[in-house]
C-alpha cells in the first residue's frame, strides 16, 4: 500500500500591489498553523518519504514544516503552482517507484479537485489552508488513475489545536 497526502499551502499574507502572487510569504497564522502541523506530522504513521512542492513562498514555507516533521525529500515543482488537478496528478504519477508516501504542497482549487478525484468519493468543498487529505493507493504511482484511491482522513490545523 502507498500513501497519498496533499496538503494546501499554509495561511499566507495579502497579496501586496508591490508583490507578485508567486512571492507572498505566510501570514502569522499561517505560520502557528505550521508549528502545529509541523508536531502533528511528525507523529503521524505513514511518514512522509517524498514532497512535491510548489515554487511559490508560500507552498515552499509549508513544504518546510512538512520536511522537519518528516526528514521526507523535498522537491521543488514549478508546475505545481497554480496547477490544474490534471498537472498534480501528472506530477504524483511521475514520483519514484520505491517511494512509499508521498505528499503534495499546492494551492486551490486544484488540490480540491484532486482530493475529491482521486478517492471514490467527494471529501471537500474547499481544502482549508494547511489542510491535508490521506488517501491509501493500492496501484503505482505511474498508474494512478481518479477513483481508484481510498480516502483515510482530512484534517486541518483548527480541527488538531
Amino acid at each position: 500500500m502507498r500513501y497519498l497526502r496533499l496538503i494546501r499551502h499554509a495561511k499566507s499574507r495579502d497579496q501586496d500591489p508591490d508583490q507578485s502572487d508567486h512571492d507572498r510569504t505566510l501570514a502569522p497564522r499561517g505560520e502557528r498553523d505550521g508549528l502545529t502541523m509541523q508536531s502533528w506530522l511528525a507523529s503521524q504513521p505513514h511518514s512522509i518519504e517524498w514532497i512535491w512542492a510548489s515554487s511559490a513562498i508560500r507552498a515552499q514555507q509549508t513544504a518546510s514544516y512538512v520536511a522537519q516533521a518528516t526528514n521526507a525529500r523535498l522537491i521543488t515543482e514549478p508546475m505545481l503552482y497554480l496547477a490544474s488537478a490534471e498537472t498534480i496528478i501528472d506530477v504524483i504519477r511521475s514520483t519514484p517507484a520505491d517511494v512509499e508516501s508521498v505528499a503534495v504542497v499546492a494551492h486551490n482549487p486544484g488540490l480540491t479537485y484532486v482530493a475529491n478525484a482521486v478517492g471514490s468519493e467527494a471529501v471537500t468543498n474547499n481544502l482549508a489552508t494547511f489542510g491535508t487529505v490521506l488517501f491509501a493507493v493500492e496501484s503505482d504511482w505511474a498508474q494512478l488513475v481518479p477513483g481508484y484511491s481510498h480516502f483515510v482522513s482530512l484534517h486541518t490545523a483548527k480541527m488538531i489545536s
